[in-house]
């Protein structure tokens, strides 16, 4: 009875030691797999940032997840690679603050060695395809004289402010970008009413000028008329330039060569043969001219002394006695 026990707890023994051996694999196994399955994921879609216990996302959640994405073996695209290629692609927003608000924008980009001019082409073409116009430019040359920066200012609808920028090649990169706004709601305001009312005074001196009689009340009517034609002229053209100012937008864009150095144009003020073929030109004129006017200015002062000696002449041969012949004998 007792081996009969013995030899049914010996097997018991060994059957649990085969079962949690078994056991044990399987849970290698899964853990393997699952942990396969969680790399493949990460490399795949990337997951949601551990969250703290307030709803906020982790840094440390942040930075583990980053790890395993740029380094996976399918060559997926890092967050930060991912956020760099959306900047350049063109993702700037500038919203739209108010129907009567001047916009401005200077960016400033490097662009690769050799290509300056073919970039400074690209940007006004840009801006001409969004319906804009060059305002001005301005270029600098390096030491051996080619143009490797510049600026070119744009009016391009305001609308298409952030579209320009979005629109440029991703070989630019940017150095700074400044924004800026000017809210002309009150002056457009103010001269809207200013403009209705001087209309109206306008409309008011015109219907009295019409019914008017006598040559004062006319006359005076006149000058009233012609003082606020000359106001609304004023006011009107202010509103249009503010009205200008507020439909298109400036767009300034700073380009230069990365690695370029740029050189002061020298301006020649040193003496050469030519100034000084000018100069004496001039002087020679300039000593004809005054001839000339102290020549007219003596003519009238000389003439006039001429007809005094004239008279003198003439007075002395009429006053001198003519001489008596002598008597003969």
């Amino acid at each position: 009875m007792k081996a009969r026990l013995i030899l049914l707890s010996t097997m018991s023994i060994v059957t649990l030691a085969a079962a949690a051996a078994c056991g044990a694999a399987a849970v290698r196994s899964a853990s393997t797999a699952g942990h396969a399955g969680a790399f493949s994921g990460a490399a795949s879609v990337p997951a949601a940032p551990p969250t703290a216990a307030n709803g906020e996302a982790s840094s440390a959640g942040s930075l583990t997840f980053g790890a395993p994405t740029s380094a996976s073996s399918s060559g997926t695209t890092g967050s930060s690679a991912s956020l760099s290629a959306d900047t350049s692609a063109g993702d700037i927003v500038v919203g739209s603050p108010g129907a009567d608000v001047a916009r401005s924008v200077t960016a400033a980009y490097t662009v690769p060695a050799g290509t300056f001019l073919a970039s400074f082409d690209t940007v006004i073409a840009e801006g001409v395809a969004l319906d804009g116009y060059v305002i001005s430019s301005q270029t600098s040359p390096n030491a051996k004289g080619r143009i490797v920066s510049g600026q070119v200012t744009l009016a391009i609808p305001t609308a298409s402010m952030a579209s320009l920028l979005n629109d440029l090649p991703s070989d630019f990169v940017a150095s700074s970008i400044n924004f800026s706004s000017l809210d002309d709601t009150n002056s457009i305001v103010d001269l809207n009413a200013r403009l209705t009312s001087a209309q109206a005074h306008l409309t008011a001196l015109q219907a009295l000028l019409a019914k008017a009689t006598t040559l004062d009340d006319i006359t005076t009517l006149e000058q009233q008329i012609e003082d606020v034609e000359t106001s609304i002229d004023t006011d009107q053209g202010q509103l249009n330039s503010l009205t200008q100012a507020v439909t298109y937008a400036t767009a300034t864009v700073q380009l230069r060569e990365r690695g370029a150095v740029t050189v002061a144009v020298h301006v020649s003020t040193g003496p050469s043969v030519g100034s000084g073929v000018s100069k004496g030109w001039n002087n020679a004129l300039l000593i004809l001219t005054v001839a000339l006017e102290v020549l007219v200015t003596a003519v009238p002062a000389l003439v006039l002394l001429l007809i005094g000696w004239l008279v003198w002449r003439t007075r002395r041969r009429h006053i001198t006695p003519a001489p008596h012949a002598d008597a003969t004998a």
